[in-house]
């Protein structure tokens, strides 16, 4: 039996950006988060009105959860860890206001590893054709990363594929300490070795 999946989207006026996510992919259910406020609350709820008509044509469960006032990141945080808790978790931050989608991505990064593990983030280009994804437990990892450690991956970013001297030279570190730092990159996931050299992990390089 395949697991759960669900979309949660940060959601405004603008129903074009869910529909054009859920079309040709499959969900068991979309929940949408909105900011309640007396000037946009009608116009969120006729946007809901017409996209849970399309979600019960194609059988998936909708639901619009109404954030009010203050304490944005903790409700979202429990939205997340709930859903999360239930199923595979893509959390979608194409629409809605600036602050719903910051507050989102703040909730998500203080989930525990445990909910990461079950959560990919996504954010689509509004006026080209780009689409930015990134689990959220490799994101974890590089916020978590003290600041050394941020200097040796964004240098071995940029650098595309870089060596041992290479690194200690430009960061201005022993060969030594440079290396030990290396060494625990690679044992997080975030930078690969290759023969002698050092690149960006897959998942990691996509998102930098």
């Amino acid at each position: 039996m395949s697991e759960r999946k669900t979309l949660v989207a940060t959601f405004g006026f603008d129903i074009d950006f869910v529909l054009r996510r859920i079309s040709g992919r499959e969900y068991d259910k979309i929940i949408l988060l909105s900011l309640k406020t007396p000037e946009g609350e009608k116009r969120v709820e006729k946007a809901y009105t017409t996209l849970k008509t399309v979600c019960i044509s194609m059988g998936v469960d909708c639901a619009l959860e109404w954030l009010e006032k203050n304490g944005f990141v903790r409700t979202i945080y429990s939205i997340l860890s709930r859903e999360a808790g239930e199923a595979s978790v893509e959390l979608y931050l194409t629409g809605g206001p600036r602050i719903l989608v910051v507050s989102a991505l703040t909730a998500a990064l203080m989930l525990s590893s445990r909910h990461a593990e079950k959560i990919n983030i996504v954010v689509e280009g509004e006026a080209f054709e780009k689409t930015w994804e990134a689990p959220l437990k490799t994101l974890k990892k590089l916020v978590a990363l003290d600041e050394k450690s941020r200097e040796v991956v964004m240098h071995t970013a940029v650098l595309r594929r870089t060596s041992l001297a290479e690194l200690s030279r430009k960061l201005g570190l022993p060969k030594p300490t440079v290396l030990r730092r290396l060494r625990e990159l690679v044992d997080k996931g975030v930078i690969c070795k290759m023969g002698d050299e050092y690149l960006l992990c897959p998942q990691v390089d996509q998102l930098l």
